[in-house]
């Protein structure tokens, strides 16, 4: 039954890739016929020996065909007139005594290409053949460049709505490199008239057929070493054209080889690239595939088998990116089409089974709440008993060991069952102020700490400049808070002489709260007392408590400039209020 699958799954890539090759063949000989001027120009060629005879119809005309640049043409018995690439001059007739016997072709930029095809005849006639080669030659070109360019730059800009993906990067740079390498192909010339353009215009190229390479490998399922791959073969290739353009090669003939490597190289790749998608999601991926081989399909036929002695100069990798991007948009259609359908499928299924659980729901939510309740109060309960374990009972514990041991005098044994009493005040007031505005919170604590300071002489001032809505803490990080000012102005009692002590409450960067505590008492010198004996139990303990709560602690001190304290909390762990 395996088998059976996934000989249906080739079956369908297959016909996929065969389709798209035949609607786009089908598209670009209708494109060629369609607009191919009626009749041929073979009976107004000039012959390689042979002349035009001066008399007949006022308005006669010549025109050459595939003309790289501005040329003078001389046929006996008209005067020299200047032609230009897909344009029909007037013919004048010469004065008598004409001394050539054959036309002849002077291009302006060297020797002309051999085998060049003029035509003399009814100017009308000249004009139409002309207008057709400057569709074909420029016009479509400029329409194959506006599209490329335009769906590369969309798909760059839209990079950001994607989370910057691989392959939508690969995909835009690449069609921006195909509008630069039609544009650099049809017109570069005339812009960049340099010895060194031929280098421009061909590393341009293969850029381009690397960005290919790579856009089959994202579309396949991203493998490095084969990006590698493509890189260095585009490496050696550039390298080449520059060792050769130095060297005084030919440069056309050696990108002819050139072309026909890596339009080998990557059509094979493809293939692989589709065996490697068959395996595992041959839906759409194989559908786009198929665009790309598509477009690489007619790089191969302008390079190999482009018949321009016919007539035929429209290139089939000109209408390559148009066409493609109505089968992108097709694509992009039919995804539509099969989401919403399965959007509908999935409604309808959900509805259904609402309708099923409504009952059973009904029945056992009363149960379900209950024991949430259960859940939560067993939960507060040993949260609480941890805290008092950890905070009121290892202070007791060490106090009253101290106290056994006669290693404390009577003030440091009220200093300690002080911080002990300030500890289980914490707690209720974390148990009070719990979920609410954190201002609100902070207030209380200066509520609390604000008449023991008054009897040690030292002013406790508070303010919060919080925009409302004001975000609030849980019980446990506000509890974390508190300890960690209690510890704060214990400092500042002990150590500062202070006289006044600030809280305040402001925003930061990034939607930050910073909770900042101050005093104008002696000051310290931070890097001295990091690593003292007074670091464990006072600013160590302070970055511990800040690192429970999530944020971050600031020490700013300096002798003589009091002691600031500014705590950093993330907005990520505040619980967010509606005003």
């Amino acid at each position: 039954m395996n088998i059976a699958a996934r000989l249906i799954r080739w079956h369908r890539a297959l016909i996929i890739i065969l389709v798209a090759q035949l609607l786009f063949w089908g598209a670009y000989t209708l494109i060629v016929e369609s607009l191919r001027p009626g009749g041929t120009l073979d009976a107004y060629r000039l012959p390689a020996a042979g002349v035009v005879p001066a008399s007949g119809p006022s308005q006669m005309g010549t025109y050459v065909a595939d003309l790289p640049g501005p040329a003078i043409l001389h046929i006996p018995g008209w005067q020299p007139v200047a032609v230009y690439p897909a344009q029909a001059s007037l013919l004048s007739s010469a004065e008598s005594g004409a001394a050539q016997d054959k036309w002849f072709l002077a291009c302006s930029g060297g020797p002309c290409p051999q085998a060049m095809q003029a035509y003399a005849g009814p100017f009308d006639r000249m004009r139409e053949a002309a207008g057709w080669e400057r569709f074909q030659r420029f016009d479509m070109v400029w329409v194959a460049i506006a599209v490329a360019v335009v769906l590369g730059a969309a798909l760059l800009v839209l990079l950001p709505v994607n989370r910057y993906s691989r392959l939508q990067t690969i995909t835009g740079l690449f069609l921006v490199l195909v509008g630069a390498d039609a544009w650099f192909t049809a017109f570069g010339a005339d812009i960049f008239p340099y010895s060194w353009f031929p280098l421009l215009r061909y590393s341009v190229e293969y850029l381009m057929l690397t960005a290919a390479a790579l856009a089959v490998n994202a579309f396949a399922g991203w493998h490095a070493r084969e990006a590698r791959m493509a890189g260095i073969c585009c490496a050696i290739i550039l390298a080449a054209l520059v060792v050769g353009m130095l060297l005084g090669i030919d440069l056309a003939r050696m990108a002819t080889w050139f072309d026909a490597t890596s339009a080998a190289l990557l059509f094979g790749y493809g293939l692989i690239a589709m065996l490697r998608l068959g395996r595992t999601a041959p839906g759409p991926a194989v559908r786009v595939l198929s665009l790309l081989l598509v477009g690489i399909a007619s790089i191969i036929f302008d390079v190999f088998l482009h018949p321009t002695s016919a007539g035929l100069a429209l290139q089939a990798s000109v209408l390559a990116p148009p066409l493609t991007m109505f089968g992108i948009l097709f694509e992009i259609a039919l995804q539509g089409s099969r989401l919403n359908q399965a959007a509908e499928e999935a409604r309808s299924d959900l509805e259904r089974q609402v309708l099923e659980q409504d009952a059973s729901l009904l029945r056992s939510s009363q149960l379900l709440r209950h024991q949430e309740r259960l859940i939560a109060v067993d939960a507060e309960r040993q949260r609480l008993l941890r805290d008092m374990h950890d905070g009121v009972g290892g202070a007791l514990t060490h106090l009253l060991l101290d106290v056994r041991g006669n290693r404390l005098n009577p003030g440091e044994i009220e200093q300690g069952l002080q911080s002990a009493v300030d500890d289980l005040r914490n707690m209720a007031s974390a148990i009070d102020a719990g979920n609410e505005p954190i201002d609100e919170a902070l207030a209380m604590f200066r509520e609390r700490m604000a008449g023991r300071l008054a009897r040690s002489g030292i002013a406790f001032d508070y303010r919060c400049t919080l925009p409302s809505p004001v975000p609030s803490l849980d019980v446990r990080r506000l509890l974390s808070l508190y300890r960690l000012l209690q510890e704060g102005i214990a400092n500042s009692l002990r150590h500062a002489s202070a006289t006044r002590i600030e809280l305040t409450v402001e925003a930061g960067e990034s939607q930050s709260i910073l909770v900042n505590l101050s005093d104008n008492g002696v000051g310290f010198e931070p890097q001295r007392a990091s690593g003292s004996p007074g670091e464990g139990r006072g600013l160590m303990n302070m970055r511990r408590r800040a690192d429970q709560i999530g944020g971050w602690i600031r020490i700013e001190s300096a002798p003589g400039q009091g002691v600031r304290l500014t705590m950093f909390i993330p907005k990520r762990i505040m619980l967010e209020r509606k005003s």
